[in-house]
């Protein structure tokens, strides 16, 4: 009878992980077919950069600062940041969240802390667009010095 009760409750377990299953695969798949026509299309967008890198130079220990990356759409459609990575956590981006249309301009500042940092500094922070298979590297430098 032990054996009974156990059975009798696996298989209604096992229909509710099935069907689980089943609904988020197809959750996944409608997402995919969506992002994957016609909105990907419209992001057609070219981002040109005013500069890639930026050199602050000498900074004292614990300073902070930040460099402002100016860009441009010189596509045809629009063109929309999806994240920005940077190197470490001394590092943070901030950036235009907005799809900019043709001809318009967006930024992407990068804040660099010299707190715990000594000496030649290069970071790297890199911007990934949609519809872009490969990101845009922009680059910091920085001397930071004793206290």
């Amino acid at each position: 009878m032990v054996v009974k009760q156990k059975n009798s409750l696996f298989l209604p377990m096992f229909a509710l992980l099935l069907m689980i299953w089943g609904c988020n695969a197809a959750q996944k798949q409608e997402k995919a077919e969506s992002e994957g026509g016609e909105e990907t299309e419209a992001f057609g967008g070219n981002p040109e950069f005013e500069a890639l890198e930026h050199n602050f130079g000498k900074l004292s220990y614990g300073e902070e600062v930040g460099a402002r990356f100016g860009y441009k759409n010189n596509g045809e459609g629009l063109l929309m940041i999806e994240r920005v990575v940077t190197g470490c956590g001394c590092t943070v981006a901030e950036y235009s969240e907005k799809p900019l249309q043709p001809g318009e301009t967006g930024f992407v500042e990068v804040i660099f802390d010299s707190r715990g940092k000594r000496g030649s500094q290069f970071q790297e922070a890199r911007v990934f667009f949609r519809g872009h298979k490969t990101p845009v590297r922009l680059s910091i430098f920085a001397e930071v010095g004793k206290n």
